[in-house]
Order: C-alpha cells, then structure tokens, then sequence
C-alpha cells in the first residue's frame, strides 16, 4: 500500500478562533488535506509562555516551540528557533506549505534548499493587508520576496494576487492559480436557524432572540481604522428604523472597549451584542439574518463562510471582494456552468453592495436588505448555488494536494534515498 504524503504546514497563526481569519482558514485547509488521506502536521508559534509546545487539533499534531515575535526586534530570535526546530525535523516530512510570504518563507525555503524538501508558499492576504503589499513596507519583506522566488511552487488564490507575483518577477510557470473554495454546508431552514440560535442563546444571554427578530452579523478588527467602524456609526440611525434589530459584533481588538462605550453612548446597547470569539463560526451564520462585509479583512474564512451558508450579504464593493465573489469559475466547471446557467443573473447582481465607504451607504444598504428580506434571501440562495458550483471547496482542496503530490513526485532520486535511508 501506498503511504501517504506526509505535510508539514507552517503558518503564523492555528487555532479553530472566532476573530482571526487567518487562523480559521488554515484550520480548515489543514482538516480539509487530512480527509483527503494526507498526514498533515502544523509548526506555528505560542503566543503565552504558559501555552504548551505541543498538542493535538482535530486529531492534527501541533508544534510551537517558538515564541511568537511580539516587534520587530524579536522577529531574528523567531526565524532562528523556527529554522533550528525545521532543521531537526522537516526530513520526516515529504513538503512544506507555507501559509504566506512572510517572514516564516525565509526559514522555510533556505532549510527546505538545505534539505531537498519540496516548498510550497502561498501567497495570502487581500487588499492593503495582501503580501505584495507588505513586501514593500521593510527590508524583511523584501527579502521574503526575493527568497521566495527559489521556491518549488507558489499559489495564488486569486488573479490580483497572481498578476502581482508575475509582476514581482515570480517565474511564470512556478506559479499555480487555486482559486479560493467555497464550503459545502446543509441547505438552510427554518428550523436550523431556531435551533442555533437556541444554543447560541444558552451560551451567551446576549445572543438570546426571538424568532422573528432579525440579526445582522459583522466579523471584522475591533481596530482604529478597521471597516466595523461603519456599521458602529451606523447602528443608532439602523435601530432607530426597526427597532427589534439585534446586531452582533464578532471578535476582538485593540478598541473594543472604545466600540462598546461609543455605542452604549448611543443608547443602542440592548440591541449589541459582543460576545467575543467562536470556535464555530457556521453556526453563528446559521443563527444571523444577513452578514455585512465592511473591508478586505475576513475573505479567507468569514465571507465564503456566510456565502456558503446563505446569509444575504451587504458587502463594502472593493477590487479584493469583487474578485472573490464574481471572479471567473475554475476551468473545469466553467464550460458546464454557462451552459446550466445562461439565464441565471449575474453574481454581481446577488449581493447589496456599498460602493463608498461611508455610515450613510452603510445604512442604505441594510435598508435595501431589510426592506425585502425574503428577495435578498433568495439572492443568497441563488449565489450559493452559483458558487458552490463554479468554485467548491473540495476543487480548491484537490488543487493544493495535486501540486503537493507533483513536486514530491518531481524530487530528485538522490533527495528520496536520503530520506528513506536507502
């Protein structure tokens, strides 16, 4: 029999964690791979002294036995624990994946050349916050760059970020286009709402609603300039309109406590909920009425999440969002899906969108939802469908696990008899 490719996934942040979309998102990809019949193991740093070096997450072991840098200064001390710990152990591994072009890609591609170990970098973020962008920012993102142009492969899970690595000077055929999935939830229904929300209810009186009050739920930064500020400047005008509106506000951040009190000063805390962070972010879109999209932050895991779990959606229009959401469909569905779907609407036309971003087109576009919930929730259903199809989870999953067993395949013949000892 066959043994399975053995992975070893590096990324900043692990956790099955409500407020970091990052973190959810390699959660998720890492259980995806290890369904596919991969064994699959994660190297991320602790971010507590108390935390322990290693554990198990869904069955997948998890290695931390680096601190994470908390400033710039401490970034040296972290790549030299990160690079003494892969060069004792990356050899029982057949690849690394790394989950984005930062700092983690200089140690992992000088000890995978070391080694002979295939390396696999992913090009993550979207808008100002995309690893192109932070390229430019420090000499470390500089050096990521140009290190990780030696790399065996490097994916790109969306044509802004694929255009930039190709005018970065990324060898053309080095890099793979995988387009972001959209994950595969049961159809929506009445009764699977009441039953979230009861136990949503039950963990946190917060979340206690009637059956027909309506949620709107918001994941983003509780940061200074983060795009939840929107919808905080809007809520006054919103619950003064319906009045039995409940808004949840998911996650953490440096101003959450500003957020709280700006909006207790408005006499609307009755109708906020804070409630922190989830471990299961589906049943929340289970539970919510429509989900509002306010920047960049969140495409990884939230907004394909609440797509895939038909939530209406109210979404600040950006180039980030707009290539995720009415971006062309993988190649091997695209023939299919415009033939099954020439007098479907286009994506576009399913989702509210803001095109400036302000609290009043905010406001406006709530509104525009509300006002005809049961249409936006047929657009939501209708966007979901179109999606689902064009662009599956478990597409984008087969895409990462193809290119890991290509490269393996491609090793050279020496590199594979160092590791078997033969």
């Amino acid at each position: 029999m066959k043994p399975s490719l053995r992975v070893l996934l590096i990324g900043r942040r692990f956790w099955p964690h409500g407020s970091s979309d990052s973190a959810c998102f390699l959660t998720e990809l890492a259980c995806a791979i290890r369904r596919g019949g991969m064994h699959i193991e994660v190297l991320t740093p602790r971010y507590a002294s108390s935390w322990p070096e290693e554990l198990v997450v869904r069955e997948i072991p998890v290695h931390r036995p680096a601190s994470a840098p908390r400033s710039d200064w401490s970034i040296g001390r972290y790549l030299k624990h990160l690079t003494s710990w892969l060069q004792q152990h990356a050899q029982s591994f057949d690849a690394l994946l790394v989950d984005a072009i930062r700092e983690e890609a200089i140690a992992v591609s000088e000890v995978g050349k070391q080694l002979g170990i295939p390396v696999v970098l992913r090009c993550g973020g979207w808008g100002e916050a995309s690893d192109p962008n932070w390229w430019k920012t420090s000499r470390a993102g500089k050096r990521s760059c140009n290190l990780a142009k030696n790399a065996d492969a490097i994916v790109a899970d969306s044509g802004i970020n694929q255009r930039d690595l190709i005018a970065e000077g990324f060898i053309r055929e080095r890099v793979h286009r995988i387009n972001k999935g959209f994950p595969t939830f049961p159809a929506r229904t009445t009764r699977t709402r009441h039953l979230a929300r009861e136990a949503l209810g039950s963990v946190n009186s917060d979340l206690i609603t009637s059956e027909e009050t309506p949620v709107l739920l918001c994941t983003s930064p509780m940061t200074r300039e983060g795009g939840i500020n929107l919808l905080v400047n809007a809520a006054p005008h919103l619950i003064n309109r319906y009045p039995d509106l409940r808004l949840w506000f998911i996650g953490d951040g440096p101003y959450r406590d500003w957020i709280y009190e700006n909006l207790r000063g408005h006499g609307v805390r009755a109708s906020i909920a804070m409630p922190g962070s989830f471990s299961d972010f589906a049943e929340l879109c289970q539970a919510a009425d429509l989900f509002f999209q306010p920047d960049d932050d969140g495409l990884d895991y939230f907004l394909p999440t609440a797509v895939s779990a038909e939530l209406p959606l109210v979404c600040l229009r950006t180039p980030s969002t707009e290539s995720l959401l009415c971006g062309p469909p993988s190649s091997q569905h695209a023939t299919i899906t415009d033939r099954s779907n020439e007098n479907a609407p286009e994506t576009a036309d399913l989702i509210q969108w803001i095109d400036a971003s302000t609290a009043k087109q905010t406001r406006l576009g709530v509104i525009h939802v509300l006002e005809d919930i049961q249409q936006a929730k047929h657009r939501a259903a209708e966007l979901r469908r179109s999606l689902l199809r064009a662009r599956p989870q478990t597409e984008s999953v087969q895409g990462y696990m193809n290119l890991l067993e290509q490269l393996v395949r491609q090793r050279p013949p020496n590199s594979l008899s160092m590791e078997t000892g033969s």
